[in-house]
């Protein structure tokens, strides 16, 4: 299983969906935002509180990721990731959707 590869699109994506939150935060403003969970951590601990909260569930996802893999649980280690890699891929396009949207 390429690792690297898995890691890196798990990485890039949520980086994806961070970069189009702050261009549809900075345009739209936080209430554009459509996660609950997002608008409340904004509003609890603002953007540092937030990256901070993404950085942590990449890292614990790839974490996860990885130990699966070395426990030779592929299944279940590709179920993880690929989940990570579609909800940081979800989030980035429904931000550009609000973007273009409005």
């Amino acid at each position: 299983m390429p690792v690297p590869i898995f890691f890196a699109a798990l990485v890039a994506t949520h980086l994806f969906d961070f970069v189009s939150f702050l261009l549809m935060t900075a345009r739209h403003g936080l209430d554009a935002e459509a996660n609950p969970v997002v608008v409340l951590l904004a509003e609890q601990v603002g953007l540092p509180g937030l990256t901070v909260a993404k950085l942590a569930s990449v890292v614990i996802g790839g974490s996860v990721f990885v130990l699966l893999v070395r426990g030779r649980r592929p299944k279940l280690a590709l179920t993880v990731v690929m989940f990570g890699v579609v909800s940081g891929l979800l989030g980035g396009l429904s931000n550009l959707a609000t973007i273009y949207a409005h």
